[in-house]
């Protein structure tokens, strides 16, 4: 594929599948609509765009009572706990034992909580993911 340049991918579509992947969260984003993300698993997540920050990452809003988040070794899972976490990084985790780093920014009146995602952990699991749709 390109004669000097001895590190190729074993997968050369891999790179357009994780810029299609990109480009998919992106439409949900600018359509102002939630993201469902399916891993070969079988596991789907869902998540609400709020922001995307090139140097920050996704600001991304999730049902608090769906997955779990841990802040200082501690579940988040009222109002309460997500205002005293607030800007602090967090984890959480999907259902298939995904863990990715979030900073907390609150909590919306439909319980649901908002946090940073970076986006080099979201394209690290990129391989992960099969489908990536609007709803």
């Amino acid at each position: 594929m390109y004669p000097n340049y001895p590190y190729q991918p074993f997968y050369p579509y891999f790179y357009d599948y994780r810029q299609g992947l990109f480009q998919k969260i992106l439409a949900c984003y600018q359509q102002k609509r939630w993201i469902r993300l399916t891993f070969r698993d079988g596991t789907t997540v869902e998540g609400l765009i709020r922001t995307y920050n090139p140097l920050r990452g996704i600001l991304i809003s999730v049902p608090m009572q769906r997955y779990t988040i841990l802040c200082e070794g501690v579940r988040v899972d009222s109002l309460q706990k997500a205002q005293s976490c607030t800007g602090k990084n967090s984890t959480l985790s999907l259902p298939n034992h995904i863990n990715l780093t979030f900073t907390i920014e609150g909590v919306d009146q439909s319980q649901n909580i908002g946090g940073w995602v970076s986006i080099n952990e979201l394209l690290a699991v990129s391989g992960q993911v099969v489908d990536a749709n609007c709803i």
